[in-house]
C-alpha cells in the first residue's frame, strides 16, 4: 500500500486502521463531537499512526531544519510537515481525499489517541502510565491520525504489552511513581524537579522488558524528557 510505504520510509511503523463505527465509539465517551464523517466528509476509514523505535527521531535529528532552528516544538513541526507530505504523495495520485490530525498540545479538535489505540487492540495504560506496545515496549509514540474516503486493509490487533509481565518497572522507579494500581504523576514530577537523572532519563522505562532492542538513544530520551519537563508540581 502506497500510504504504508510512504509512512514507513520515515520510521512511522505503527499503523492501526479503524473503521468508522470503532472510531466513533472510541471517541463518544470523551469527545462526542469528534466523529469520522465530521473530520472528513465521506470518510470511510482512519489510520492511527505511530513511530516505534528510534528511526523516526533519527530522521528528525539528522536532517530536519526544525531540529536546528530556534522556534518552539521542533519535533511537532517536523512531524506535521513530513506526515502531510508523505500522505499527500501517497494518496493524491490515487484521488483519495484525506485529512490529517496530530496529538500535539493545543491541536484542535482534541483527538483521544489512547482510546483509538485501545479500539485498535492495544492494552490500556500500564504502570508507567503508557500503553506498552507488544513489539516496541515503551519505545514508541502516537504521531498522527490519517482519515481517508477509501477503504484500508484490516490489521491484526497489536495486543497488550503489559499482559503477563511481572512489572520490573515498579521497583525501578526511585520516586515510587510507578505502580500496578496506576501511575503517580505528582510523585514523578516532584522527583524530576529535584533529581537530574530523572530529568533526563527514566529508570522505570528502561527496566521495561518489552522491546529493549528498540530503546531510544540517551540523546533521544533526554530530548523527550526535557520537552515534557514540568515547570511546577500539578495541583493535587
Amino acid at each position: 500500500m502506497a500510504l504504508e510505504r510512504g509512512l514507513g520510509a520515515l520510521g512511522l511503523n505503527v499503523l492501526m486502521p479503524l473503521a468508522p463505527p470503532a472510531f466513533d465509539a472510541a471517541c463518544a465517551p470523551v469527545t462526542p463531537d469528534v466523529r469520522l464523517d465530521r473530520l472528513l466528509p465521506g470518510a470511510r476509514a482512519a489510520l492511527v499512526v505511530g513511530s516505534g523505535g528510534p528511526a523516526f527521531f533519527d530522521h528528525f535529528a539528522r536532517a530536519a531544519p526544525e531540529a536546528h532552528d530556534s522556534a518552539p516544538n521542533p519535533l511537532d513541526r517536523f512531524t506535521a510537515r513530513v506526515v502531510d507530505a508523505a500522505v499527500a504523495a501517497a494518496l493524491a495520485p490515487l484521488a483519495v481525499a484525506h485529512a490529517t490530525y496530530f496529538p500535539f498540545a493545543g491541536s484542535a479538535p482534541l483527538i483521544p489517541f489512547q482510546r483509538l489505540g485501545r479500539a485498535a487492540g492495544l492494552g490500556g495504560p500500564g504502570p508507567l502510565g503508557l500503553q506498552i506496545h507488544p513489539v516496541f515496549g515503551p519505545w514508541w509514540a502516537y504521531r498522527a491520525l490519517v482519515i481517508v474516503d477509501g477503504e484500508l486493509p484490516p490489521a491484526p490487533a497489536p495486543g497488550d504489552g503489559c499482559a503477563g509481565c511481572d512489572a520490573p518497572c515498579v521497583a525501578a522507579c526511585p520516586a515510587g511513581a510507578v505502580a500496578v494500581t496506576g501511575f503517580g504523576l505528582s510523585a514523578c514530577h516532584a522527583r524530576r524537579l529535584s533529581d537530574e537523572a530523572c530529568r533526563l532519563s527514566c529508570a522505570a522505562r528502561i527496566a521495561c522488558v518489552r522491546g529493549p532492542e528498540h530503546r531510544y538513544s540517551d540523546g533521544q530520551l533526554a530530548f523527550h524528557m526535557t520537552a515534557s519537563m514540568p515547570k511546577r508540581l500539578p495541583l493535587a
